[in-house]
């Protein structure tokens, strides 16, 4: 039967538990669906899944399993061996609700763990069911990582026709790098105040206003300093620049509408790329081990540049540049030190990024041109295999025996 939710034509629960982030708070939240993205990239076998999407892994503590799935298919999902429950924490790549499921599920419901799949944009997500599950002497869950943002940016690539043919021409260029912001994670208004500090703002293209978080430089910045405080070199600059920094207007480049999210790419910013000579990612991730969301993801963020064929520098979480080739993409060492992927010390990697842009932002145009002959057929490689990936998921060509489905859902676990 495959998946269950398609053969019964019931759709799918989407489950959304309270998550807090200083002052945004999310209510709980029990929709129906009737169709995601997630069930055309996926293959799904001839084995039975109930497939259901969460936003927090607490979700069926909220909302109990049986109040989800019919109890004659619970039944089937601990019994049969061919039925499967699978879990999709959808666009989004928290580790921690791997406990909070074991919980809900295995220790209270009294799944197997062997009969439930879970799923997010983690990369290391299989790596967060091994630590627990060994820890607690049980059984690992399935995982698959999921892809989906690299197939919408390759589906796009096509649709739009990008061939790179308008991006890193030899020529002047007033600003030397573009960063979007647009939810105020610690680390992109650090970035920002650390980009005022060194003089380096008006030298690119940035944004950063009121989004849906509700926050701003009032309510951030003793965060900031704090995050900061063990890095003389770091804390200093701000101590210095702090009443500069607070006064900055909000930022805006193609857009003043920095409330919904824009996971796919607009035409109207492709000026932006075009007038710039690096994009600076700055991913949903950075801080490493300091209590926060610590996964490597590769979001809509990362893959907009590169479908436009644009170099990058990445602020995440280290490890995130060898998770990009890992799928077949190049990266820009040495034109562009990458080092700062491999630094888990958090203020250290920002200071080897903020390096970066400073070099690229002071080049002369003697550097600019050798910077764009060196770094545009990386650019152009990447464009190629990323409009690739959905050509090769479209008409079923599966090279890489690796994968376990698509192009875009591997299986880790």
């Amino acid at each position: 039967m495959s998946l269950l939710n398609q053969k019964l034509k019931n759709g799918f629960y989407f489950l959304r538990s309270q998550r807090d982030e200083v002052s945004h708070i999310f209510p709980h939240e029990k929709t129906h669906r009737n169709d995601t993205l997630i069930w055309l990239i996926r293959t799904w076998d001839d084995r039975d899944y109930y497939y259901c999407e969460i936003f927090q892994g607490n979700a069926f503590k909220i909302f109990p399993i049986d109040t989800i799935v019919p109890e004659p298919l619970l039944n089937k999902i601990k019994n049969d061996d061919k039925t499967f429950l699978y879990i999709c924490n959808t666009h989004e790549a928290f580790l921690d609700i791997v406990q909070p499921i074991y919980e809900s599920l295995v220790l209270e419901a009294g799944i197997p763990p062997n009969k439930i799949y879970i799923s997010n944009e983690a990369a290391d997500l299989e790596k967060e069911v091994r630590k627990y599950a060994d820890a607690n002497k049980l059984e690992y869950f399935n995982v698959d990582w999921i892809l989906e943002f690299e197939y919408s940016m390759s589906i796009q690539a096509n649709q739009f026709k990008l061939d790179g043919s308008t991006i890193l021409q030899d020529r002047q260029y007033n600003k030397r790098y573009l960063n979007f912001n647009r939810r105020w994670r610690l680390h992109r208004p650090t970035l920002v105040a650390f980009l005022q500090a060194k003089g380096l703002l008006d030298k690119g293209f940035v944004s950063l206003g009121p989004s849906d978080d509700n926050r701003n430089w009032e309510s951030i910045w003793p965060w900031i300093v704090r995050f900061h405080e063990s890095d003389p070199e770091l804390h200093g600059l701000l101590c210095t620049h702090e009443k500069e920094i607070l006064r900055l207007p909000p930022l805006y480049l193609d857009t003043h509408e920095l409330v919904n999210n824009r996971a796919l790419l607009e035409e109207q910013s492709l000026f932006l790329y075009e007038n710039s000579l690096v994009s600076v990612v700055t991913e949903t991730t950075f801080y490493h081990g300091a209590g926060l969301n610590e996964a490597r993801f590769l979001s809509e963020k990362i893959f907009k540049p590169i479908a436009v064929g644009h170099p990058f520098i990445f602020v995440t979480v280290p490890k995130s540049l060898e998770l990009l080739r890992s799928l077949g993409y190049k990266t820009f060492h040495p034109f562009i030190d990458e080092s700062y992927d491999n630094e888990f010390d958090d203020c250290t990697r920002l200071k080897l990024i903020l390096k970066e842009i400073e070099k690229i932002s002071n080049y002369s145009d003697k550097e600019v041109s050798e910077f764009i002959k060196n770094v545009k057929g990386i650019c152009d490689y990447n464009q190629q295999l990323l409009k690739s990936k959905s050509l090769d998921f479209m008409i079923g060509n599966d090279p890489d025996c690796k994968i376990l489905h698509s192009n875009f859902v591997k299986k880790t676990l």
